[in-house]
């Protein structure tokens, strides 16, 4: 087939791949932003409608507490009293005087009359009339004129008459839309003098219903089923309107209407607003449109990455199928074919490799037991991720080193996975051949510290032969993987000890009787002054302090395993507070093999080992360039030139080096192993137990000498870091 085709059906169909992706990625977004706009609108217009419910709400029930306080005013007014037209027909007009600023002064009504209790007569503020003509000439379109005459004269609670057509003579406009409260006079409906009549027309509730949202939506005011006026622009029933007690969606006449209710807080009162679900939609496209105007933009260079992304996706793609496509082989049609034909042949290869790999399994398994008891790795979970790789379980909680020694010379180490082995649960480990030891020596996991010495009596039964015993040692159970020195040289130990404890059982390490816990707090005393004099880079002291080491353990009856564990110790201590000087960038492991420590045979070698770790210490090359640990460097010259000088003072030697105490203190402490506090200590210890020996100064002029003006100071200081105080110092070293 042409190359050529070849190259256009991939680009194509990554092209496609890439179109359509890019398509539903759109479709998504579009449907996620309908969704979001769709109920941000949707809660949007319903708190527009419950704030314009409030407006309405709080200025009608103003209007009403205003009527209602008008009437109490006049019911409990001194001066608007009842009395008889027919006698005093002049207090008529008094009464029309007094009713002027009431009926004047409210916009919400367009009427007010004033009825008393026991007269025939209505009164206004510029007439007044029987209630038989007052009701005669109030032709209301839903209320008879009986109802009306007996409403006016036997109300004893505020009353309403609901929006309706009135023709009457005294309102303006002939027959206008009127809403008419009848209210009692006084505070006690009960004793009340009167009533009170107020004309309000529909108008002003239209006026109150109007706003500028500009929205197609019903408005009600109901008093309780009653509807007291309402603004309809929408073919919803009011009555349906009426059982709505909160807000909430309804069905009715095939289309999707929301309802908002909002009760009021006087007499019963609740407002409605009714709305389409129709129009809510048309609000949410627009504001769809508005916020995805820019989508179309994005969505015309996603098509263009996708075509540049599948053109540059085809190149390597048909130069990946001609790669893996035999020669000799004729080509698929497709180039997917032919990488998957070439991707079978390569797992072919993989899976011969990886045979091969499982060949060099043991090999690998013995550099990682080797690395392991070096204390090579740099943190657990290293330690865990090679073990897993190997098919080893590290992440147990306990370990144990075991050593055998191996009666039948061509005998490889135990795989611990098979019988009998596998009737352990919860163990994991591998073994390697020690050839300097002519032994085997198995490192081994646990779920349970005591598998580890049932592990260890099953290799001593399965190695034995019929002419020579298995001699087996174990070491103590560990839990911290920087253990695993300490245990081989256990395990070594109790190996080495088997011409005393014979060979017919499994040498336990806990079964050695050893003072090493008794001399290692005696030894770490000297071990701290070695630390010390490493920190002054000293080294005549330092020879000093290794041959009172030296010296000490000489003099000291102990086995070779306690002097290869307190050695072992030593390092380590060493090592740790002194790691920033490792030269080369080596670990203490590295400088001491576990191995190495174990094979000494006698304190001398023990000693070369350990004065090998502190010349490396000690020979690390100065830097060139200025760095912080120039700094350092700088403030050690000071504190060494300076330390006598009792004003010295750690805030005094920051500021002086532009630094701030705590990044002094840090920085002083990662490279000198200490605080400087603890240097200017140490150096002047120094110079005062040379005083105390080569001098008669009394112990307040040694003192003062190194830098204290407080004797008790200096030899509190003093004897924390030699252990004496000076008098005894100066008596047991004159």
């Amino acid at each position: 087939m042409n190359p050529s085709r070849h190259r256009s059906s991939v680009f194509i169909r990554y092209a496609l791949s890439y179109t359509a992706v890019v398509l539903v990625l759109f479709s998504f977004i579009m449907g996620y932003l309908y969704f979001l706009t769709s109920r941000q609108t949707r809660d949007d217009i319903i708190a527009n409608q419950i704030n314009r419910l409030t407006r309405i709400a709080s200025q009608h029930e103003t209007y009403l507490s205003t009527m209602l306080n008008t009437a109490e005013e006049i019911g409990l007014s001194p001066h608007i009293e009842p009395f008889n037209y027919a006698s005093t027909p002049w207090k008529a007009y008094d009464l029309q005087l007094q009713l002027i600023p009431y009926t004047s002064t409210n916009p919400f009504c367009d009427q007010v009359y004033l009825h008393f209790t026991g007269e025939d007569r209505m009164y206004s503020s510029s007439s007044s009339m029987t209630v038989e003509l007052f009701t005669s000439m109030m032709q209301y379109e839903k209320v008879s004129k009986q109802e009306l005459y007996s409403r006016i004269l036997y109300t004893d609670r505020m009353a309403f008459l609901p929006d309706q057509h009135v023709t009457s003579t005294l309102v303006d406009g002939g027959s206008p839309s009127l809403i008419t409260f009848i209210v009692p006079l006084g505070a006690n409906p009960g004793t009340s003098k009167g009533t009170m009549l107020y004309l309000v027309k529909d108008s002003v509730y239209q006026n109150l219903f109007s706003d500028a949202i500009g929205w197609n939506t019903n408005t009600y005011i109901f008093q309780e089923d009653t509807v007291l006026s309402c603004s309809e622009s929408l073919p919803f029933p009011a009555s349906l309107a009426s059982t709505i007690t909160e807000t909430g969606t309804t069905k009715w006449n095939g289309e999707a209407w929301t309802l908002i209710s909002l009760p009021g807080k006087m007499l019963g009162l609740r407002y409605v607003s009714v709305l389409r679900d129709a129009d809510i939609r048309n609000s949410v496209i627009e504001r769809l449109w508005a916020t995805t105007a820019i989508l179309p933009v994005f969505v015309l260079f996603s098509l263009a990455l996708a075509l540049f992304m599948a053109r540059s996706h085809a190149k390597p793609i048909v130069a990946l199928s001609d790669l893996l496509t035999s020669p000799d082989s004729p080509p698929p049609q497709d180039e997917i074919q032919r990488i998957s034909s070439g991707i079978r042949q390569l797992t072919h290869r993989n899976q011969e490799l990886a045979s091969r790999l499982d060949l060099a399994l043991p090999m690998q398994r013995h550099s990682f037991v080797f690395q392991f008891m070096k204390g090579r790795f740099s943190s657990y979970e290293e330690a865990v991720s090679v073990g897993n790789a190997l098919n080893l379980e590290v992440q147990k909680p306990y370990y144990a080193v075991i050593l055998c020694n191996n009666p039948d010379k061509d005998e490889h180490p135990l795989e611990l996975t098979h019988p009998p082995f596998s009737s352990l649960s919860g163990i994991s480990g591998c073994g390697v051949e020690l050839v300097a030891l002519k032994a085997l020596l198995y490192l081994v996991f646990a779920d349970d510290a005591a598998t580890l010495p049932a592990v260890a009596e099953m290799l001593r039964k399965e190695m034995e032969s019929d002419n020579e015993r298995c001699i087996t040692a174990i070491s103590a159970v560990h839990r911290d993987y920087t253990e695993a020195p300490s245990a081989y040289l256990e395990a070594a130990s109790a190996y080495d000890n088997r011409f005393v404890m014979g060979t017919n059982h499994v040498l336990s390490y806990e079964s050695i009787s050893s003072n090493v816990e008794g001399i290692l707090p005696k030894a770490e005393k000297i071990t701290n002054s070695i630390s010390q004099a490493l920190a002054l880079g000293n080294h005549a002291l330092l020879n000093d302090r290794l041959d009172e080491l030296l010296s000490f353990l000489k003099n000291t009856s102990m086995s070779p395993f306690a002097f290869r564990m307190i050695y072992n110790h030593v390092i380590d201590t060493l090592a740790r507070n002194h790691a920033v000087a490792l030269a080369n960038g080596k670990t203490a492991r590295e400088f001491t093999d576990i191995f190495s420590l174990s094979s000494c045979q006698s304190i001398d070698d023990l000693d070369e080992l350990l004065r090998s770790l502190c010349d490396s210490l000690l020979s690390v090359p100065e830097e060139t360039e200025m760095s912080a640990e120039d700094d350092i460097d700088q403030v050690v010259r000071y504190i060494q030139e300076n330390y006598c000088d009792p004003e010295i003072s750690m805030t005094a030697i920051a500021e002086s080096f532009e630094m701030s105490t705590p990044r002094l203190s840090s920085s002083f402490k990662e490279k000198m192993g200490m605080t400087p506090l603890d240097y200017l200590t140490l150096l002047r210890a120094e110079r005062a137990k040379d005083l105390l020996v080569t001098t008669e100064l009394t112990i307040r002029e040694v003192s003062a000498a190194v830098g204290y003006y407080d004797s008790g100071s200096f030899t509190r200081r003093f004897k924390q870091l030699t252990g004496e105080t000076p008098l005894q110092y100066r008596r047991n070293h004159s």
